[in-house]
């Protein structure tokens, strides 16, 4: 796989059992609730030391768990018809908009 456009295609191939109205925006709105606090929890452990370490399951977890939301933005970007690549070339503007506002040497 070499772009977002692959991925979302191959990704949001679903079972037809999850293809109804109320599941294909609440299975991935919930899953990345889900996700969101399993990162959390696994950053946090990963911090408790006051440094922020990461062991090699820890790794291996988190980048299990950053698949899965990225599956589930797939999902919502297929049921909102929006291009998974749209979104991250919208992520980068926005994110040259924030350094640019957060530059002290930019103000």
């Amino acid at each position: 796989m070499k772009t977002f456009e692959e991925y979302q295609i191959t990704a949001t191939k679903l079972p037809l059992s999850l293809r109804n109205n109320r599941d294909r925006i609440l299975l991935p709105v919930s899953g990345l609730q889900e996700e969101a606090g399993k990162i959390s929890s696994l950053l946090s452990t990963a911090s408790t030391s006051g440094k922020f370490t990461l062991a090699a399951v820890q790794t291996s977890e988190l980048q299990d768990r950053l698949s899965d939301v990225l599956w589930y933005v797939a999902l919502l970007c297929g049921e909102a018809g929006i291009r998974m690549q749209d979104v991250a070339t919208n992520s980068i503007k926005q994110l040259q908009m924030r350094s640019e506002l957060f530059d002290p040497d930019r103000r």
